[in-house]
């Protein structure tokens, strides 16, 4: 791209907000995750709020990402010791965190039940999460507080 092709197109976006509009040009194109609405106006405490975050992203240090990067452990998850760690078994399917999400979930009058697979689970969410009721602000913030829990306690038990 020459020099003189960016000036036009600096002078083109001038106007109000024009620092957002080059900004934006140049980050390029970036879809918003749907979960989003999740993280906007959470009230959870801050680490659980990045540990809701980096899971979202599916960036947790997990056994199955760990082995991918070489690494060799044991990978049973060390919640239940049934079935191998991910990030999926780890916040939906482990019957430990079924039983903590379905006494959070019981604790703020939500009797809807989590879902099996990580689609499910992040519409779930969403669905529960959007808003500006009350309840899905109790909701994110529960959301936020469970994971970080369940996190908190897999590595407690593993270190």
């Amino acid at each position: 791209m020459s020099a003189k092709h960016t000036i036009d197109q600096v002078q083109q976006l001038q106007g109000k907000g024009m620092i957002k509009q080059i900004y934006d040009y140049l980050r390029g194109e970036k879809l918003r995750p749907e979960w989003r609405c999740l993280m906007f106006k959470n009230a959870a405490r801050p680490k659980a709020y990045f540990t809701l975050w980096i899971m979202l992203n599916r960036k947790l240090a997990t056994v199955d990402r760990l082995a991918k990067w070489g690494m060799l452990l044991n990978k049973a998850c060390v919640l239940c010791k049934s079935v191998d760690e991910s990030i999926e078994h780890i916040f939906i399917q482990c019957h430990y965190a079924r039983k903590v999400w379905e006494r959070l979930l019981n604790w703020i009058d939500n009797h809807s039940r989590c879902s099996m697979t990580w689609s499910q689970f992040m519409q779930w969410s969403i669905q529960h999460g959007k808003g500006k009721t009350t309840g899905a602000q109790l909701f994110k913030s529960i959301l936020a507080e469970g994971v970080y829990g369940l996190w908190n306690e897999r590595n407690k038990r593993i270190f």
